[in-house]
Order: C-alpha cells, then structure tokens, then sequence
C-alpha cells in the first residue's frame, strides 16, 4: 500500500512540474493554446489596414478642423461682370493661398466660370506688414485675352484678396517678375486696391 502512495506521490509531483513549467526553457515550453491559435497577417492586408486606418485618421482631422467662409469671385458666363461664391475651407496659416488656389480650382455653380486662364498655377504669394499682397503666378496667366477678360481676371483675384483685413492692395507678378499688364489692356504696375 505504501509503495502505491510512494508512485501516486511522484506521478502527481511529476505532472505539477510538467504542467507547471519547471524543468522548460524558453525553447523548449509548451505553447499555450493562444498561440498555437495566432495566425500570421499576410503583410498585403496589413498594409491596406494601416492605409485604411490613416485616411480615416486624415479625414477626421480634415472635418474637425475650424472652417472659414470665404468669397471667391468669378466670372459670369454671360459676361456680365463678376459673381461671388461662398466656399468653406479649413482656417489655417496660409489662408490666402488657400483661397487663390481654390478660386483657380474653378467654381461649384455652373453659371459661372473661372476667369482665370486654364493651366494658371499660383506660384507664391506673400502679405507685408503694411497689407501689400504680392502674388505671385505662373506664365499661363498672361494668355488671357486682353479688354475685358483681363479685367475681370486683375478683379476677380483683387476681390478675392482683399477680402481678408490683412490685405489692403494687391500687386501682381508673373514668373517672379513685376508686370505692368498681363495682356497689355489693363494697367496693373502699381498695387491695385478692390
């Protein structure tokens, strides 16, 4: 009878160790079920996750971010004058740059149309102290047609400018130089004011 106790004792000592631990290295232990039931990411759907999970991060931040009505202004299709449209576009340091971009990007009403030269690129644009805009654009510009198509492009960018109380006047560059007109009607060397 003893010596069945003597080998249940061991039996048992023998699965506490084994079921425990003891006698294992890092190398040698047992896997838990987890995992033995981990199954490896394809590095394909990782990526596409991670992507997924950043546009949605971008677009969160895009919508929270405070906006700002600004007014662009363009041309009327029946060649009427100038129209202003409302557009909201996140408030942000540069917001002058912003606004020309967008007013290049065209308008959202369909009665109205950009009087800017397609292909016309805002290459800087900076505002002094004193509220004198410089803006800056790329050649494209000066293929508008001179008379009144000029005049509405020069207003249609004064307008948009100076809507903002840091600008007072705006004056025009093409390609980093001053200019005196853009198609040779309307007279733009000096500041213009809206």
């Amino acid at each position: 009878m003893r010596s069945r106790r003597w080998w249940l004792v061991v039996v048992l000592l023998y699965i506490a160790c084994f079921s425990s631990g003891c006698w294992l290295t890092e190398d040698t232990r047992l896997k838990s079920w987890r995992e033995w039931i981990k199954v490896p990411v394809e590095e394909g759907k990782k990526a596409s996750s991670t992507a997924v999970k950043s546009n949605r991060t971008a677009n969160i931040k895009e919508l929270t971010k405070e906006r700002i009505t600004v007014e662009l202004y363009f041309a009327r299709k029946d060649g009427k004058g100038l129209e202003a449209e409302k557009r909201d576009i996140p408030k942000e340091e540069g917001i002058a740059r912003k606004t020309i971009e967008a007013l290049l990007a065209g308008p959202q009403n369909p009665n109205l149309i950009c009087p800017l030269p397609e292909g016309t690129k805002l290459l800087d644009i900076n505002i002094k102290p004193d509220g004198l805009c410089i803006v800056n654009f790329s050649r494209e510009i000066t293929t508008v047609a001179p008379g009144k198509p000029e005049q509405l492009a020069v207003d249609a960018v004064v307008k948009t400018l100076c809507q903002f109380p840091s600008v007072k006047e705006v004056r025009f560059m093409v390609e980093g130089d001053y200019v005196d007109t853009l198609a040779g009607g309307v007279d733009i060397s000096r500041p213009l004011k809206a």
